[in-house]
């Protein structure tokens, strides 16, 4: 799913800055809200200080009333003859919040306060009933919320008992708080973006230039662009093209070479063979030379092949493939060419010439009847030539495409020719792009499978041709 580099780079940084900033949410929920509840643990302990100080400083026969003022639904105010609870056990908060409410109310000793703040009520605690009908909405205890209760004593045998329970916990995702969450998520995706393609720019350039080195072997450099592995890559990339362009180059320099210094010595042999007087050996000699320099003038083709810097150009390739019929057909071979629309393509015209003569050479030579067919699929050019001929051999299909190897014995095919024939038509459809296969026909004989790629748009026309036929 996630096949390109760009995407799996930009999938790694967005998960791992979700998965931080979710961490990061957590702990800070977790860290405020406990913070808000001891906030309000310590506000509420400041209330009921408040009201013990009051009461402290009235005249007892106030008191009554003061506590029923006090008193409501959230913060519940009450007076015992016994404290409403025993902490034998306080927490570190609750030690906290015993200190700072003895700093509200100076005059209560160590034993004469007690606080209990935690998820829930002490055990036996009991609330009365409230003065105010509506006092007992919020009395009970409330899942979510942290328990407060306060007893402090106040002389004799009276108890101030205070209830009341913290604000309930907030959402742990603020709608705000998640909007400031997509927002940043959508900025760092779009700057992950930006930057993952930065850095692959150069590596998909790499990508395009390794594709154009095998059509176009002098394809222009790389730029060392980019980071500086990047730099190294494109530098041994450019370095390896100029490599193989001087190999090839002194290959077919010296084949080249080897070609025409042997037609020198062989022109000299030949001028003394003719001057030389009537006989069979003379016939024999002249024979074995023509096939010399017919040997020479292959290797010659093959070299200039390899090294050919033919200009490309738009041409019909279904014009192309009826000339090339039409040469045969006027020869006095059976074959027939189907091209039923015009098939625009960009490339080396002598040289797409020079392999599907080869091919169909090949067909007529070892078939009594060659069929081509010229037709475009989808983003392809396909070129089908089938002959009736014996066909080959399945272990065979890739030996016939290796420079100078012939099939010879009971193969499939006899020995005519010097081996080169497909070897150049393979050269020239995969310098432009292209494809060529071999498969035996069900029925008899050999389909030669050539696709070519469609560098320009196929602009249809009239069939240029329909199973035309030309007799031996």
């Amino acid at each position: 799913m996630l096949r390109s580099l760009k995407a799996q780079t930009v999938a790694i940084v967005l998960a791992g800055l979700l998965v931080s900033n979710g961490i990061g949410l957590a702990l800070y929920f977790r860290d405020r809200q406990d913070s808000l509840i001891l906030q309000d643990a310590f506000d509420i302990a400041e209330r009921a200080a408040g009201v013990s100080r009051l009461l402290r400083t009235i005249p007892d026969e106030w008191n009554p009333e003061i506590e029923a003022a006090s008193d409501g639904r959230a913060f519940r105010v009450w007076s015992s003859r016994v404290a409403a609870f025993d902490n034998q056990a306080p927490t570190d908060e609750e030690e906290q919040l015993n200190a700072d409410f003895r700093t509200k109310v100076p005059a209560i000793r160590n034993n004469e306060v007690r606080i209990w703040f935690r998820r829930s009520l002490p055990e036996n605690f009991l609330i009365p009933m409230a003065t105010d009908p509506n006092a007992s909405a919020e009395s009970d205890h409330v899942a979510g919320r942290w328990s407060m209760a306060i007893s402090v004593h106040h002389g004799g045998d009276e108890w101030l008992n205070f209830y009341s329970q913290t604000a309930p916990s907030v959402e742990l995702l603020p709608r705000f708080l998640v909007g400031n969450l997509l927002i940043a998520l959508l900025v760092q995706s779009a700057i992950a973006v930006w930057l993952v393609a930065r850095l692959t720019a150069p590596l998909q350039r790499m990508a395009s230039a390794a594709n154009r080195l095998g059509t176009h072997l002098r394809t222009a450099p790389i730029e060392q662009t980019g980071p500086t592995e990047i730099q190294l890559a494109a530098r041994a990339f450019n370095s390896m093209q100029r490599k193989l362009i001087r190999h090839i180059e002194s290959r077919t320099g010296m084949l080249t070479a080897i070609s025409h210094d042997l037609r020198t010595p062989l022109t000299q042999v030949r001028l003394r063979t003719e001057l030389s007087p009537p006989s069979e050996e003379r016939e024999k000699t002249l024979a074995a030379l023509d096939e010399m320099n017919a040997i020479i003038g292959t290797f010659l083709d093959y070299a200039k092949v390899s090294s050919s810097n033919e200009e490309r150009a738009l041409l019909d390739l279904g014009s192309l493939v009826e000339s090339i019929c039409d040469d045969f057909g006027d020869g006095g071979a059976s074959i027939t060419c189907d091209v039923r629309e015009k098939v625009h393509f960009f490339g080396k015209r002598t040289a797409l010439k020079r392999a599907f003569s080869n091919i169909v050479q090949n067909a007529v030579t070892h078939g009594s009847t060659t069929n081509v067919a010229v037709a475009t699929e989808g983003n392809e050019v396909a070129i089908l030539i089938e002959d009736n001929g014996p066909g080959i051999a399945a272990h065979d299909m890739e030996v016939v495409f290796q420079p100078f190897r012939r099939l010879d014995g009971s193969g499939s095919r006899d020995s005519e020719g010097f081996g080169l024939g497909l070897s150049i038509a393979q050269m020239i459809i995969e310098d432009h792009g292209g494809t060529i296969s071999l498969h035996n026909r069900p029925e008899r004989g050999l389909r030669v499978a050539i696709k070519l790629p469609k560098t320009t748009a196929s602009l249809p026309g009239k069939p240029n041709g329909t199973g035309t036929r030309w007799g031996r």
